[in-house]
């Protein structure tokens, strides 16, 4: 009977024939972008997300320039009309800008009302 064939004796630190040398170790890098496998916290430190404030005391600026309209005469809500088509920060912050919107409307046409109604109320004297 023949001997078994029996695996080619190795040298210490030569790679295995027909495998190739193993590549070199890598630390891990830090990617911008999420990769399969990877838990990545997206909303850390970004600005438009539950975890941060407002910024006019946890109020937005929308709801800022709401009240300040009733004391000021409707001019803020006219800004906050105009900030809502302009300002894309912070998604929370629209609410306070529609409602800005709102009020610019009904505070314009109270005050036609207020300017055309009495000038068409004339008083006669006989």
């Amino acid at each position: 009977m023949a001997a078994p064939p029996t695996a080619p004796q190795m040298e210490m630190g030569k790679p295995v024939p027909g495998q190739g040398s193993a590549p070199p170790f890598e630390p891990a890098k830090a990617y911008p972008y999420p990769y399969p496998g990877q838990a990545q916290d997206t909303e850390a430190g970004v600005r438009g997300h539950g975890y941060d404030r407002l910024p006019c005391c946890g109020l937005g600026i929308g709801w800022v320039l709401f009240i300040l309209g009733f004391i000021f005469g409707a001019i803020p809500w006219y800004a906050g009309a105009l900030l809502l088509c302009f300002y894309r920060r912070d998604r929370r912050e629209k609410p306070g800008f529609i409602a800005c919107a709102v009020a610019a409307v009904i505070g314009t046409i109270l005050i036609i009302i207020a300017v055309v109604v009495p000038s068409e109320v004339r008083v006669h004297h006989y």
